[in-house]
């Protein structure tokens, strides 16, 4: 019996174009298959290679996204902190510019201080700061502060100015007191009523009479202007000297007058030599204040 076998073959038949002829591939059934086999292998391993790689890229791509924003956050934060550096350099730059500023005002304060105190004689190491202290490191005052104490610095700096003023006023007024004595001597008559040296009826004496040696240096008992300087019945040759705040002075029965009308003279400047011209027993200076143009004693004023 004849068995007929299987062909072990397969033909692929290439049908070109009517111009070409049929060509015929015969490709054996075993290697065929294995191609296959071996093809859906390959094709397995590629895709599986393309899945590999793309997860890969995938999760690296994650990644490095995760990986870029936590640096982008990390460059905002860094770009913050140098903001708020930059903020707080300008700030301490201001605060220094406030503590120079409220340094010079207290420094413009203490020389006022300064000048009042050495006006009225008093040791210049009593001076009070009032608890500001000018230090700059601890004057770390904002804008408002510093301002509020700027002003209170002016406002105080506004009462040094006005007590300087005042100061000045009453240290003229105690420079223009005819409070020194014109000479030294005795006093041979007072102010008030007396029996009159040419009888003995009694009068009133305008001023005193200060006993000295013929030809004595007379000096201005305060600052003041000469108001008058020449020959007065009674008085001789006499001398008044206007001080201001309603208050003259005046120097009689002097020898000899050195002074004019209008000139500008101060306490213990010579202004005439004692004599004893006028109404008078022998030399010496008569010497009266008047305020507001009424004879006062001049006691009150002269110091003792």
């Amino acid at each position: 019996m004849h068995i007929k076998r299987k062909s072990e073959y397969i033909n692929i038949m290439i049908i070109p174009d009517s111009k070409h002829e049929v060509k015929s591939i015969k490709i054996n059934k075993s290697i065929f298959k294995v191609t296959i086999a071996t093809s859906m292998v390959i094709l397995a391993g590629l895709f599986s290679t393309i899945f590999y790689f793309a997860g890969t890229y995938t999760y690296l791509y994650a990644t490095i996204k995760e990986k870029d924003k936590i640096i982008s956050l990390k460059d905002q934060k860094i770009y913050q902190i140098s903001n708020i550096k930059k903020s707080q350099d300008e700030k301490i730059a201001m605060l220094n510019d406030n503590a120079k500023k409220v340094n010079e005002k207290i420094k413009s304060l203490d020389d006022l201080e300064q000048k009042v105190r050495r006006m009225v004689g008093l040791n210049p190491q009593e001076t009070s700061r009032g608890g500001i202290t000018r230090d700059s490191r601890k004057l770390t005052y904002d804008d408002k502060t510093t301002n509020e104490l700027a002003n209170e610095i002016d406002n105080k700096t506004n009462d040094y100015k006005n007590l300087i003023n005042d100061i000045s006023n009453r240290l003229d007024y105690l420079n223009s007191l005819p409070s020194s004595y014109p000479v030294s001597g005795n006093i041979t008559s007072k102010f008030g009523g007396r029996t009159s040296p040419y009888g003995e009826n009694s009068e009133f004496h305008p001023g005193i009479d200060i006993a000295v040696g013929y030809g004595t240096p007379v000096k201005a008992a305060g600052k003041g202007i000469v108001s008058y300087a020449g020959w007065l019945s009674g008085y001789g040759n006499v001398v008044m000297i206007n001080h201001g705040y309603g208050i003259t002075s005046v120097y009689g029965h002097n020898s000899q007058l050195l002074v004019k009308v209008g000139q500008a003279v101060n306490r213990g400047d010579v202004i005439a030599k004692s004599g004893s011209t006028g109404r008078s027993t022998g030399p010496h200076v008569h010497f009266e204040v008047r305020l507001n143009g009424n004879p006062v004693d001049p006691m009150k004023y002269l110091s003792n």
